[in-house]
């Protein structure tokens, strides 16, 4: 229902003189059921000179401790004028300020009352606006009819908020579900349901900063883009929507100066993390784990969907985290995505790291994308359909060209494979298998040389199989560059490691580690057997910081998604410690100890990361 038509109604219902009913406003939590009462229809209320009295029913168990709660508002709004029956509860003539100290010093208020009930009073110019039906612990049927008392004998005005699809689920309406909308006849008049639009609502969400120009103008200015990014990812709850508010209002400052094409990857960034923080998908004890969104760009769910070209199974795949996320938020605003980290822990954490910010903002340079690259995304995605045939013809010659020359990324050449030999059973190109071989190798030899080394993008071609044996050998060649890159990282790595450990250099071994916590090419980087080599070099005191090392690696949510790639390597460490624990001199007491203590340490984490 329009909230023009629900005002009207409301309206009409407190111009109405000896009313008999209450009014229902219906809307699901978080929908903003109370901001719009308190904003919007206080003003009608007071238009029609009646005093509102709000009152949530969360958690209210009893009639009377319902009593009591109007008792309360009521006593501080009846001013100079009270009337004798108020007197004589309270034994205090005209000072209404002794009048409320006396009712708090006293136990009950219905020693206050001294025989007399709050339906005593004269409610004729006030509206009660009662506020969580859904939560309220007394009976639906027993409310209602203590409310009938007011509504039907004193024609008090009274509105009630709910979600009305709760209240047959609160625990105390059980037994009267089904009975709910006879009971509810007697005292509702009317139902009126709220599903505010969020394009007229929001001058009233951006209201609250009219005072701060600067702030209230940037919103006004991008409001149309706020707007549609919650409307497309259907958010009804305006508690999301005041959340993301206040985080670009502290953002606010550092990109008030910004291209504005910068703002609004900010602008998204803010609201795609602020709705999977609020729905729970994402928590604080993530702030530190950048998950695989750094990785996510144009031709990330390229690379990823090319895998299933040609793929005839039936049987729907089981879609990682990342891929999911893509497909909710990205699929048309991949444009305008790019991970803030600081923004992204400001979200999750609480705390912004304005400096980080900044330097974040000063070093997003454009994109400077050059011609191979701008043709190879036109061509090898599902659009390639939308191509004219000229302009397809031209950009398989080009792409190919270039691609023999090396210009692509060495992981890219599994996704070229993939959509080339695609193009050849279709008989879309006409070119030999074996040419087609023999050049993308050419080129990947090329490429490799430039030892683009990517770990997530690796793992990444690793999970998925493929079926076609020619653009098998293409990725059987990628990961032979790959581990060859590798290992010659790898050594780097180990010898650094290695190095503090066998130096027993607890302090910086601790930095590296806490450095590359969240970092999945750290580990599967280390060679095993300098590592094993370091640790029996070591005292101690190392074997007990690097099982506490270990542990602090692996906590956190979701562990399993994001580090699997750590599993080789940790496989292999523990099996190596039990081997060189059953060496140790009976003597070796307490390195017995630590050693045990690690190798159950690791033996938990792999359960972890096994599922």
């Amino acid at each position: 229902m329009k909230t023009t038509h629900i005002e009207k109604i409301i309206d009409t219902y407190l111009k109405k003189e000896k009313t008999q009913s209450t009014i229902l406003i219906n809307g699901v939590w978080g929908s903003g059921k109370t901001f719009y009462l308190k904003s919007q229809l206080k003003e009608i209320i007071e238009k029609n000179n009646l005093k509102i009295m709000y009152i949530s029913l969360n958690g209210i168990n009893s009639i009377e401790s319902l009593e009591h709660k109007l008792f309360l508002h009521f006593i501080p709004k009846l001013g100079k004028n009270q009337n004798d029956l108020v007197k004589s509860i309270t034994n205090i003539s005209t000072n209404l300020a002794n009048a409320t100290t006396k009712l708090f010093f006293r136990t009950e208020a219905t020693d206050l009352l001294k025989g007399s009930t709050v339906k005593s009073f004269n409610f004729k110019k006030f509206c009660i606006c009662l506020d969580d039906l859904e939560r309220c612990k007394i009976p639906v049927d027993e409310l209602f009819g203590y409310l009938s008392e007011f509504t039907e004998h004193k024609h008090t005005k009274c509105i009630i908020l709910a979600d009305e699809e709760k209240i047959k689920k609160q625990k105390s309406n059980k037994k009267i579900a089904l009975k709910y909308d006879k009971i509810k006849e007697k005292v509702i008049s009317r139902v009126l349901n709220y599903d505010p639009k969020l394009l007229s609502i929001f001058p009233n969400l951006i209201q609250k900063y009219k005072s701060k120009t600067v702030f209230y103008k940037f919103l006004e200015q991008n409001k149309s883009l706020i707007i549609s990014i919650f409307k497309e990812q259907k958010v009804k709850n305006l508690r999301n929507i005041i959340f993301y508010l206040d985080i670009l209002e502290a953002i606010h400052p550092n990109i008030k100066i910004a291209d504005q094409k910068y703002v609004q990857e900010i602008l998204f960034i803010t609201a795609v993390f602020s709705i999977e923080f609020k729905n729970g998908n994402l928590t604080s004890k993530d702030s530190n784990d950048f998950k695989e969104f750094k990785e996510i760009n144009k031709d990330w769910y390229s690379r990823i969907v090319s895998n299933f070209l040609g793929n005839n199974n039936d049987e729907p795949r089981k879609k990682s985290s990342s891929e999911i996320f893509y497909e909710k938020y990205l699929t048309k605003r991949i444009d305008q995505y790019y991970f803030y980290p600081s923004i992204y822990q400001f979200v999750l954490s609480g705390f912004l790291d304005n400096i980080k910010l900044k330097e974040e903002i000063k070093n997003r340079e454009p994109e400077k994308t050059s011609e191979e690259i701008i043709s190879f995304r036109k061509l090898l995605n599902y659009k390639f359909r939308e191509l004219n045939d000229d302009e397809f013809e031209s950009l398989s010659k080009y792409v190919l060209e270039k691609a023999e020359k090396g210009f692509y990324w060495m992981y890219d050449y599994k996704q070229i494979a993939n959509f080339y030999y695609h193009f050849i059973d279709k008989k879309l190109i006409d070119i030999p298998r074996k040419d087609l071989e023999t050049k993308l190798l050419k080129g990947l030899k090329i490429s490799a040389k430039r030892k683009e080394f990517h770990l997530a993008t690796f793992e990444t071609l690793k999970h998925f199989n493929t079926p076609d044996p020619d653009t098998k050998k293409i990725l059987n060649k990628i990961f032979e560059f790959h581990n060859k890159i590798q290992s010659e990282k790898n050594t780097e790595t180990s010898k650094q490691i290695s190095k503090l450990i066998s130096n027993n250099d607890i302090v910086e071994l601790a930095v590296l580690f806490s450095k590359e916590k969240f970092n999945k090419a750290f580990l599967p980087l280390v060679n095993v057997s300098s590592f094993i080599k370091a640790i029996k070099k070591s005292e101690n005191k190392m074997i007990f910081t690097l099982c506490e090392i270990f542990k602090d690696r692996y906590d956190y949510n979701n562990v399993i998604d994001f580090m699997k790639g750590d599993l080789d390597f940790l496989n292999d460490v523990t099996e190596k410690l039990k081997i060189y624990k059953s060496t140790l001199k009976s003597n070796k007491k307490v390195r017995y100890f630590n050693l045990d203590e690690f190798i159950f340490a690791l033996e938990d984490v792999l359960k972890k990361l096994s599922g």
